[in-house]
């Protein structure tokens, strides 16, 4: 049960804390992007803490491996051939709250 807190803050942090102007800047500006792996470091670590499953390295992992994926997402045309890159980019994320989940703590 506890894992489904951290799906909760993925979804709160990539998408409701996300304004359409980061979305579309991020793959443009170095500090767009930043400010948005921040604020989704910050809502997943929240959720770590309150889950029990908080360390330090998580910081570091989640803020440059959200900023690789959101990068090369971003980067890709934005038009209806190119849609499904969202998946890849989520089963990451998806992957990072897994791995600091089970090594957190």
């Amino acid at each position: 049960m506890s894992f489904i807190w951290l799906v909760f803050a993925h979804f709160l942090g990539d998408i409701a804390l996300q304004s359409s102007w980061q979305a579309d800047n991020k793959g443009r500006y170095w500090y767009v992007l930043l400010s948005h792996c921040i604020i989704w470091t910050a809502t997943v670590s929240v959720a770590l803490v309150y889950v029990g499953r908080f360390s330090e390295w998580n910081v570091p992992f989640l803020i440059i491996g959200h900023g690789i994926a959101d990068f090369w997402k971003a980067r890709q045309p934005k038009d209806d051939a190119h849609w499904r890159l969202i998946y890849p980019d989520q089963a990451w994320h998806f992957a990072q709250l897994a791995i600091v989940f089970a090594l957190g703590g």
